[in-house]
């Protein structure tokens, strides 16, 4: 169920709350005042202010329900607004790292392994020079769009860890397997062309790869990771690396 979809039936609901409520205080109005015999016609007291009720109650009802929509759909907003990186829209650097914590408590209980991964594009300067800060932002939107739609949607995640550097935690995975979804990125990113100016720009990116066994602590696999990504970069760039062992990029 998507979220546009729970928030309409939660603001379905608050109406019927509103309505209710409102016919149940009209109602027992009506009862208190034709217990006490104040109604000359208690039969058409009650039916006269019941229907009034209901055509306060249903307006006051939509109205409030619309309220209630419209204020989930500003705090959705503003929940992604504080949890994505606003160039890329990829998580950020805080909430990437407490969607990680979340991910190993999930792992202490079934007991699968996951892995991160380091990427940086490799001699990105060189394109903030040439084309400008405004050249180098379209790249890295092109590269998170290109990195993303490699990952297996609600399984993977994939943020932006500052600058040109990017982070990714495989869930569920061996190391095998997490190295063969890194190649498949880098070869992705590597074939993709962005037009700068009217000219096609080619980047690369280098990767550094670690395992991230249950109740293991995020911070050192993260360094492992870290030092696993300047082994590409000492072995020519463009490759994956995992804990020092570099896998060179096909010619």
């Amino acid at each position: 169920m998507s979220d546009r979809t729970k928030d309409v039936i939660e603001s379905l609901t608050f109406f019927a709350f509103v309505a209710i409520t409102a016919l149940c205080l009209s109602f027992t109005f009506s009862i208190i005042v034709y217990s006490l015999g104040l109604a000359a016609d208690p039969k058409n007291f009650i039916v006269a202010n019941l229907f009034i009720a209901t055509c306060v109650a249903v307006p006051t009802g939509a109205i409030a329900a619309q309220h209630e929509f419209r204020m989930r759909i500003y705090q959705r907003a503003l929940e992604d607004i504080a949890s994505t990186d606003p160039l890329t829209g990829l998580l950020n650097r805080k909430f990437f790292r407490q969607f990680a914590v979340e991910e190993l408590a999930r792992m202490a209980r079934t007991e699968v392994t996951s892995a991160i991964a380091l990427f940086d594009l490799d001699y990105f300067k060189a394109v903030n020079d040439r084309y400008g800060h405004g050249g180098g932002d379209v790249v890295l939107r092109e590269v998170a769009a290109v990195a993303y739609s490699e990952l297996r949607g609600p399984f993977d995640r994939l943020g932006r860890w500052g600058g040109e550097e990017f982070v990714i935690m495989l869930s569920n995975v061996d190391i095998e397997q997490a190295q063969s979804v890194c190649e498949r990125v880098r070869a992705s990113i590597e074939r993709h062309m962005v037009f700068l100016d009217g000219q096609p720009v080619n980047v690369t990116a280098s990767f550094g790869l670690a395992l991230l066994p249950p109740g293991s602590d995020f911070d050192k696999v993260l360094e492992q990771a870290d030092h696993a990504l300047y082994d590409s970069k000492s072995k020519g760039r463009n490759c994956v690396s995992v804990m020092g062992r570099p896998q060179r990029a096909a010619a």
